[in-house]
């Protein structure tokens, strides 16, 4: 792109609606962000020669889940923990509904090989969250400490589902 192209691509940029409201010194920063933008993305690129391949995962299935067995799963472990079957899809926070949230996502994902997306459907939660329970259980974090007696309480519910 030719430096008149860039300007001339400026120029009608600034024309659009959005920034008819921006002050002089306004339109200047955002001229300049545009050249350095434009500038730092062709560098990136000349830098960058080979092009990006996305990772092939093999060996890998997901299931959905039928309603009945989530349900039989959520029964269990609320009525092992005393929790209500109501206040564990619930927003609430509170330290006995995460943990109990954290062992059925973690149940979910390594018995049943639920991917992290449908698990985070059913509690209207982002997959992030389901991943973030995973890995505390990975790294052996909070609930899932060597001192806490959850993992026995784990295997056991494991093999009563």
């Amino acid at each position: 792109m030719t430096k008149n192209k860039i300007f001339s691509e400026i120029k009608l940029a600034l024309k659009a609606g959005h920034y008819a409201s921006l002050s002089h010194r306004e339109k200047k920063i955002y001229k300049n962000a545009f050249k350095n933008g434009y500038k730092l993305a062709k560098l990136h690129a000349s830098k960058s020669e080979k092009l990006y391949q996305p990772k092939k995962i093999t060996n890998a299935s997901f299931i959905k889940l039928n309603h009945d067995t989530f349900n039989k799963i959520v029964d269990v472990v609320c009525q092992k923990y005393s929790v209500s079957k109501k206040d564990l899809f619930t927003k609430n926070r509170s330290q006995d509904l995460v943990r109990v949230r954290n062992i059925i996502h973690n149940i979910l994902n390594e018995k049943y090989k639920m991917n992290l997306t449908n698990i985070g459907k059913y509690f209207q939660q982002d997959h992030t969250t389901v991943l973030h329970s995973i890995r505390m259980k990975f790294k052996k974090e909070r609930f899932w400490d060597a001192g806490q007696t959850l993992w026995q309480e784990y295997q056991d519910l494991n093999q009563k589902l």
